[in-house]
C-alpha cells in the first residue's frame, strides 16, 4: 500500500532552507517532536523485522518489521503515528534517499498495511508493517534501517524516536538488490509559475528565487537535489530540495510525484540571497540530482532562466500617474489613457516600462506598447486602456528599464513598493430616460401569432447605454407576462426598436406594454410594470388590444 500511496502522492512544493555558497547536500523531512525535557510514559518495548536478509532482485520481495507500542498512563485510549525506515550509505551509515514510512492508529492502518497482532490493549498493541522492498539499491546489498517512531497515547503522551533510541533493538536488515548506478535526468528546469524575471530586493531583507524543475530516474527513483545560481562578481547561492514524507501529506517536497518517485514535474526549489548584494543577473549554472540509490550528477555548465534583481538603487522612478485617471469606456471605441513616470538614474534613457499587473482585474486593463514616450518635461508615458464596459485597475507591478539594461521595479505584487495609480472608468450616473414609446400595430388578433409588432423607444442621453430589454405584456389585473428578454444594441439616445410575436394563448382584451431596460454597467430602469419600483410611461400607457381568433371561411 505504500506503493499505492506513492502513486497518488501529488503535493505541492515545499520550500527547502537555502544558503550563500553552500556545499552541496539536501534538506531532511521535517517532523513533530514531542516537548524537550518532558519524560513520556509512552515507549516502544519490542522492534524487529521478521528476517535478517531478503531477496529484492525480483522487484516482488517484501518483509515484516514487527514493534510493539506501551503507555503507562491509564487514560491511554489507543496508539496512533508513524514509523519509518530508511536506506542507509555502505560506507558511512548515513540515511540515503526517501523513507518507506506509514501510518497507524488503533485499527492498524487506513491503507491495511498495517496490522494489529492479538491481544492489543490501550495500554499495549503490537504491529506488523508489511513493507514492499525496493529492487535498486546503492550496490547488490542494500541495508535499511528504522530511522523513526513518532506516536502518541490519545491521552496526551507522545515519543519521537531516532536513532539513539531505536538503536537498541534489532532494526536493520540488509537487501539483495539490482544496483542502480544511473543518475536522474534534468529534462527542464524554468523559472516558477508566478515569479518573475525580475525581482525587487527588500532594503535588509534579501531577495527569492524560485524554480521548477522535471527530473526522471528509472529504477531507484528522484531523491532530491539543488539548485546553483550565480549572481555580479561571480558570487553564488544554492537552493536544495528532498522528497520525504509527512504524517498528514504523505509523500511531498517535489511537486508531482509520479509512481516510486521515477518521475518528478514542476519540482520548485527556492534560493535565498542575501540582502546588500549589489543589482545584476542571477541565472542558474548548475543542477545536482539524486536518486533514491545516493547516486548524484552535477550539471554543470547552465546558463538558464536569468533573473534581474534590483532595489532600486540605481534606476528609479516617482510620479506615477493615469492620465486622465478616468475614460469613457462605455463609448465604442474606448479611448486611450497614457501612464507616466518620471525617471532618475536612467543610463541611456527609458527603453522599456512594462505594466506587469493589475490587481484583481488583470483582465480588464490592457498595455498598448511597452515602448515609452519622452515629454517635453522629462517624464516618460506608455499608453493603456480600458476593456469596454465597467472597470477598475489598479496598477501593481511595474518594470523599468534604461539603455543599459539596469531595472527598477514597482508594485506590491513584485513585493515592492506601491504604485498608488488606479484607471477606472467614468462613473455610470446618469440612467437611461424614456421620452416616448409606440407600438405598431395597435390590434392583432388572438390567434395571430404571425405578424411582427414593432416597439419603439424613444430614448434621452445616459451614460452606459442600453443594451439588454426585458419585454411584457400586463394585463387588466396588473399581471405581467413575459414576452421575451435579452439584449439589444447598444442606444445611448434616440429610437430603439424591438420587434415581436404575440404569444401563442394570448386570451383576447386589452393589455399595456411595460419593459425593464439595462444599461452596460447592469443597471435597470423599468417603465409601465405593476409595483411602486417602475415608472409611469411616458404620455400614458401604451396598449395593445387582442381582439378574438379571425375564423376562416
Amino acid at each position: 500500500m505504500i506503493r499505492l500511496r506513492r502513486l497518488l502522492a501529488s503535493m505541492a512544493a515545499a520550500g527547502v532552507a537555502c544558503i550563500l555558497s553552500a556545499a552541496p547536500g539536501t534538506a531532511a523531512a521535517q517532523h513533530h517532536v514531542a516537548a524537550p525535557g518532558a519524560a513520556s510514559a509512552m515507549s516502544v518495548s519490542a522492534l524487529s523485522f521478521s528476517a535478517k536478509s531478503v531477496d529484492a532482485t525480483t522487484g516482488s520481495a517484501t518483509i515484516e518489521l514487527n514493534w510493539t507500542m506501551t503507555s503507562s498512563n491509564p487514560n491511554a485510549s489507543g496508539f496512533g503515528g508513524d514509523i519509518h525506515i530508511r536506506r542507509t550509505n555502505p560506507k558511512t551509515g548515513a540515511y540515503i534517499g526517501t523513507e518507506l514510512a506509514a501510518g497507524f492508529d488503533s485499527q492498524g492502518s487506513p491503507f491495511g498495511d498495517v496490522t494489529i497482532e492479538p491481544g492489543a490493549t490501550p495500554a499495549s498493541t503490537t504491529y506488523t508493517w508489511t513493507v514492499p522492498v525496493p529492487q535498486y539499491g546503492v550496490g547488490t546489498k542494500t541495508t535499511w534501517a528504522v530511522s523513526e517512531i513518532q506516536g502518541g497515547d490519545g491521552a496526551g503522551d507522545s515519543i519521537d524516536w531516532t536513532a539513539p533510541q531505536l538503536s537498541a533493538f534489532p532494526r536493520t536488515f540488509t537487501a539483495r538488490t539490482t544496483a542502480d548506478q544511473g543518475y536522474p535526468s534534468l529534462d527542464q528546469i524554468a523559472l516558477a509559475q508566478g515569479m518573475q524575471a525580475t525581482v525587487y530586493e527588500s532594503s535588509g531583507q534579501g531577495a527569492t528565487l524560485r524554480y521548477q524543475l522535471d527530473s526522471q530516474e528509472a529504477k531507484s527513483g528522484v531523491y532530491g537535489g539543488a539548485v546553483v545560481v550565480t549572481g555580479p562578481g561571480g558570487r553564488t547561492a544554492r537552493g536544495s530540495f528532498a522528497i520525504g514524507w509527512d504524517w498528514s501529506e504523505g509523500y511531498q517536497g517535489c511537486g508531482n510525484i509520479g509512481w516510486m518517485q521515477r518521475q518528478v514535474l514542476d519540482c520548485t526549489v527556492t534560493v535565498s540571497l542575501p540582502a546588500g548584494l549589489p543589482e545584476g543577473d542571477w541565472k542558474v549554472t548548475e543542477a545536482d540530482l539524486t536518486s533514491n540509490a545516493g547516486v548524484t550528477h552535477a550539471y554543470t555548465g547552465l546558463s538558464e532562466a536569468a533573473v534581474h534583481v534590483t532595489s532600486d538603487s540605481v534606476l528609479s522612478a516617482t510620479g506615477f500617474a493615469f492620465t486622465p485617471s478616468q475614460i469613457d469606456s462605455w463609448h465604442s471605441p474606448v479611448p486611450t489613457a497614457q501612464f507616466s513616470l518620471r525617471p532618475s538614474g536612467a543610463v541611456g534613457g527609458v527603453s522599456s516600462v512594462q505594466l506587469t499587473n493589475w490587481g484583481n482585474n488583470a483582465n480588464e486593463c490592457q498595455q498598448l506598447s511597452t515602448v515609452p514616450t519622452v515629454q517635453a518635461d522629462g517624464t516618460v508615458t506608455v499608453p493603456v486602456r480600458g476593456l469596454p464596459g465597467q472597470f477598475s485597475c489598479q496598477l501593481t507591478g511595474l518594470i523599468i528599464t534604461d539603455g543599459h539594461g539596469n531595472q527598477a521595479v514597482y508594485g506590491s505584487s513584485l513585493g515592492a513598493p506601491d504604485i498608488d495609480a488606479t484607471l477606472t472608468n467614468i462613473p455610470d450616473d446618469v440612467l437611461p430616460t424614456v421620452d416616448g414609446v409606440t407600438v405598431t400595430p395597435r390590434t392583432v388578433a388572438a390567434n395571430d401569432t404571425q405578424t411582427w409588432i414593432k416597439l419603439t423607444i424613444n430614448l434621452s442621453a445616459s451614460t452606459a447605454g442600453v443594451n439588454g430589454l426585458d419585454l411584457y405584456l400586463v394585463d387588466a389585473s396588473g399581471h405581467a407576462d413575459s414576452i421575451q428578454f435579452g439584449g439589444v444594441p447598444t442606444t445611448f439616445s434616440g429610437p430603439l426598436d424591438e420587434y415581436f410575436t404575440l404569444p401563442q394563448g394570448t386570451a383576447p382584451g386589452t393589455y399595456t406594454i411595460g419593459f425593464r431596460l439595462q444599461d452596460q454597467g447592469y443597471k435597470t430602469v423599468s417603465y409601465g410594470l405593476p409595483g411602486s419600483g417602475s415608472q409611469l410611461m411616458p404620455g400614458g400607457p401604451v396598449t395593445l388590444t387582442v381582439t378574438d381568433p379571425v375564423t376562416a371561411r
